[in-house]
């Protein structure tokens, strides 16, 4: 009983098979699905094998898994455009598809920064404002809009008024038509108003006392200068102290030294009550 074990393969499994076993046409039964590589396999498990179950199939199939190339290729795909976004596309394809992309970038502005080669016209559609510029300045910062060089531009950073600097001056036009210009190439420069202007019952201000018929006169300049009559001149009449305003007569001094500059000495320019 001793060697019994040497010879006869016990049921319970507490011998191992020394050799090869002949089934002499016989059958295993009952065998459980194969976990390691070196398990028996059922008929069932094979069978499901081979009808795709875990194999892709030639003719085509759908793969339930990831598939792990391990560094080899997928080579034969057509060169034509896939027929969906999810299809695999070859190398020419997709050689071809960067070309077209940068192609494509290349007409397009870039965000971080880019150079116009062309206009750019912007459509209100259905909005009801459409907004170009800068909405974010910060302090010592400031947006600039270049009008053709750095030398012509709008610029502005915070706490400072809008700046338009030029360097031939800047001009005004309304339906093709001059109102005003601000001219640098003048010595001095001057601004010059080509309509009426409409003061509003304003004033104008800060005025230098004329000097050629043309120019506008100060308040000052009118009320000093004496006035012209026919036969001579008179200053302006003022009465005396406490006097009321009683016009009863004034006394003139005349010469006949003529010029639109004559000024008269010691002209009595007041006036009494009697």
């Amino acid at each position: 009983m001793e060697g019994i074990n040497e010879i006869f393969l016990r049921r319970d499994g507490r011998n191992t098979v020394i050799g090869t076993t002949n089934m002499a046409g016989n059958t295993l039964t009952n065998l459980r699905n194969p976990v390691l590589n070196h398990d028996v396999a059922t008929k069932i498990y094979v069978d499901e094998s081979s009808d795709g179950m875990d194999k892709v199939l030639k003719s085509g199939d759908t793969m339930s898994g990831n598939l792990h190339m391990a560094g080899n290729r997928i080579t034969g795909l057509p060169d034509s455009l896939p027929s969906s976004g999810f299809d695999a596309a070859s190398w020419l394809h997709t050689v071809g598809l960067v070309k077209g992309s940068e192609m494509e970038s290349a007409g397009k502005v870039c965000k971080k920064g880019d150079v116009m080669t062309g206009d750019l016209t912007l459509s209100i559609d259905d909005d009801e404002m459409r907004v170009l510029g800068c909405s974010d300045l910060s302090p010592n910062k400031y947006f600039c809009l270049l009008l053709g060089d750095r030398l012509n531009r709008f610029y502005f950073s915070l706490r400072s008024p809008v700046v338009l600097e030029t360097t031939r001056g800047f001009l005004i036009k309304v339906r093709e038509e001059d109102v005003c210009q601000i001219r640098t190439d003048g010595r001095p420069p001057e601004i010059v108003i080509f309509r009426n202007i409409r003061m509003n019952s304003n004033r104008i201000t800060n005025l230098t006392s004329p000097n050629f018929p043309h120019e506008v006169a100060t308040k000052s300049h009118v009320d000093d200068r004496p006035r012209k009559i026919l036969s001579g001149y008179f200053p302006n009449l003022r009465s005396f102290g406490n006097v009321t305003n009683l016009k009863t007569g004034f006394v003139v001094t005349a010469s006949t030294q003529a010029g639109r500059g004559f000024v008269p000495m010691n002209a009595f320019n007041g006036f009494y009550a009697r």
